[in-house]
């Protein structure tokens, strides 16, 4: 496994409305710390990109793991991109919660509390994951998708669709409804279907990282 390297994002990415107020999501950055984790003690040299999620990163895990730290989504885009463009990675795990929408316009200082109610107009951010493949196309690309109450099919359906629009050789599926502290049940696919099935990250870990070594281009 030397020389082998992953990048992983974790986490939540926030966008600003004002000097101090943000839409966050619900994203606690387990997922993907536990998969770097579980990187770094099979042997890969693993870079963390985490957000500002509740899931403790400790100082051990940044004597095993290189942790770059991000807080909003601007700052996400920019520290993926940079970290593309060395095209030195064999693999990236995009685990992280991007945001999909940001206010219009972020104001400039704090804005008014006196005022009865606060209208925010909403527009989509880029999609990090479609501009992977083109910054590096030999990296070895792993999705994720959440959905939120879908039916099992509906949920692989959806999935599939992400990975295939970004050119993905995986996708990890999960449902919202299905999460708790306990259990994080996923299901990992690659263009064929199922690959495998997982109740916690801890258990996602192995085959996902075996997947990913399968089709290392460097």
């Amino acid at each position: 496994m030397t020389n082998r390297r992953l990048l992983i994002t974790a986490g939540p990415t926030w966008v600003p409305i004002d000097a101090v107020r943000h839409l966050a999501n619900s994203s606690t950055g387990r997922m993907g710390a536990t998969l770097a984790r579980a990187a770094a003690a099979a042997g890969w040299e693993t870079t963390l990109l985490y957000g500002p999620g509740q899931h403790p990163v400790t100082a051990e895990d940044e004597r095993q793991l290189r942790v770059i730290r991000f807080t909003t989504f601007a700052d996400l885009h920019c520290r993926l991109r940079e970290q593309l463009a060395a095209h030195a990675y064999t693999g990236l795990i995009q685990a992280a919660a991007v945001s999909d929408y940001r206010p219009a316009e972020a104001a400039a200082g704090k804005l008014d509390s006196a005022s009865a109610e606060l209208c925010l107009r909403l527009v989509r951010t880029p999609k990090l994951i479609d501009e992977v493949k083109r910054l590096d196309p030999e990296i070895v690309l792993v999705a994720f998708k959440l959905t939120a109450g879908q039916p099992r099919d509906e949920m692989i359906r959806t999935a599939q669709e992400l990975r295939s629009r970004a050119g993905a050789e995986l996708v990890v599926a999960n449902d919202q409804a299905t999460l708790s502290v306990e259990r994080h049940p996923a299901l990992l696919l690659d263009q064929g279907g199922i690959v495998a099935e997982a109740e916690t990250p801890e258990e996602l870990a192995a085959p996902l990282l075996a997947e990913v070594a399968a089709r290392a281009r460097r």
